[in-house]
């Protein structure tokens, strides 16, 4: 059923119409440019041919609108219109430079050229295919006819090879030729519709410079997002661990201890405002057109005694260790380093809220973090690895070809090491 398919499938025919099509089109172009753009020369001695000339460019320009409605309509693909880059200053002639500074102008131009060829080729190509099809499917009514039945056709004109007339049963094999050629024709429409789609694409759509321009622009602003969202997900996501361990010590201690649960409050308050600013910060960023130009909030080593004060204050030990010259690091490396000592601080709030040894170290050839808790006693729901922080984590080692070991220690507590290669 494969070979015969195409015979069946709507969109065949719809080829078949866009081919039809072909000819006429590629005839009508090849006058009006060639008309049009004469005109414009020749008068242009007089400046009546400058108008002339750019409301041709403009022609051809819509021209080309006309035909993604064929290839939209009768080809099956939806070519988007090449949009045109204004560099002037909005006044009539920075239009015209812009249009004829459009590589689409051209391209367009030379589609249009190309279709009266092609159409010539694609019309003798049908004719011929339809011709032999139908002639031989139907050579059981007309071999072996007296042409002379006919009137108009001399009897010399029937088929004899020395003195030897063939009959229907000597031509047996030209219908089953016929049937192939039928289907190969089919076959043809579908593949020479596929050509001009190829074509239409390269010539009527973006240019692939462009589009691999768009593409990586695409590509670096989805990165920049999503580093936007792990920086969203690490920040506001420690704060608000903090704040709801601050609020629960707080509630505790209320009537016993006021003056803690006052500095309980003063700290929740603190750090909703640095979360708050820093949610203002990024979803400006996300909002901004040109995102991927925009680098996100870049919190760096030389942080890391403030963070862990902020986990102290929440009444969970934690011990800092830094060692070598971590501040000359990159501070891109840095950031990466920051966030996951701040993801592991914050399981830990949420986790354990034992004590936590924090150790950084800058060597010569990388740079090792390591963020270790004792045992809580408390049964945690933590796993090796599904969590989206700890996901996180890894993602930012693999950006950097590092190495990370996280999980539960054999005490009973839970590690988390990674190594950036320097």
């Amino acid at each position: 059923m494969g070979l015969i398919r195409p015979i069946f499938e709507a969109r065949t025919y719809r080829h078949l119409i866009y081919l039809a099509l072909a000819f006429p089109l590629g005839l009508f172009y090849f006058v009006f440019l060639v008309t049009g753009v004469s005109v414009g020369f020749g008068l242009i001695v007089v400046w009546v041919g400058i108008p002339i000339l750019f409301g041709m460019v403009m022609a051809w320009r819509g021209l080309g609108t006309f035909e993604r409605g064929l290839h939209r309509a009768f080809l099956d693909v939806d070519i988007p219109e090449p949009a045109l880059t204004l560099r002037g200053e909005g006044r009539f002639i920075d239009r015209v430079k812009d249009v004829l500074r459009d590589g689409a102008t051209w391209r367009t131009l030379l589609w249009l050229n190309l279709r009266f060829p092609a159409g010539i080729a694609t019309f003798v190509i049908l004719v011929v295919f339809f011709t032999v099809s139908v002639t031989a499917l139907t050579s059981p009514v007309w071999i072996g006819l007296d042409p002379g039945d006919f009137g108009f056709i001399e009897p010399s004109v029937q088929i004899e090879i020395n003195n030897w007339k063939p009959g229907p049963s000597d031509l047996w094999w030209i219908v089953p030729l016929g049937l192939l050629t039928t289907i190969a024709f089919f076959h043809l429409i579908n593949g020479m519709a596929a050509a001009y789609r190829i074509g239409g694409e390269a010539l009527l759509g973006t240019s692939l410079r462009r589009r691999a321009e768009v593409a990586e622009t695409r590509a670096t602003e989805a990165e920049t997002r999503t580093r936007l969202a792990h920086e969203l997900h690490d920040s506001i996501g420690h704060a608000m661990t903090l704040m709801v361990v601050q609020a629960g010590a707080g509630r505790k201690v209320f009537d016993d201890d006021p003056e803690f649960a006052k500095e309980s409050l003063e700290v929740i308050e603190q750090t909703g405002r640095q979360s708050l600013g820093e949610l203002d910060r990024v979803l400006g960023i996300l909002r901004e057109d040109g995102v991927a130009a925009i680098e996100p909030p870049a919190p760096d080593l030389s942080q890391l005694d403030e963070l862990v004060r902020g986990v102290r204050e929440a009444d969970i030990p934690v011990t800092l260790s830094v060692s070598g010259s971590v501040t000359s690091l990159p501070l891109d490396l840095q950031r990466a380093a920051y966030r996951i000592v701040q993801e592991a601080l914050t399981n830990v709030m949420r986790h354990a809220g034992s004590a936590t040894v924090v150790t950084v170290d800058a060597l010569p050839a990388w740079l090792d973090v390591e963020i270790t808790n004792a045992p809580s006693g408390i049964v945690s729901t933590r796993n090796s690895g599904n969590g989206r922080g700890l996901v996180g984590m890894r993602e930012r080692v693999a950006a950097y070809r590092g190495a990370s070991e996280i999980g539960p220690t054999v005490e009973g507590g839970y590690r988390v090491w990674v190594r950036f290669p320097l």
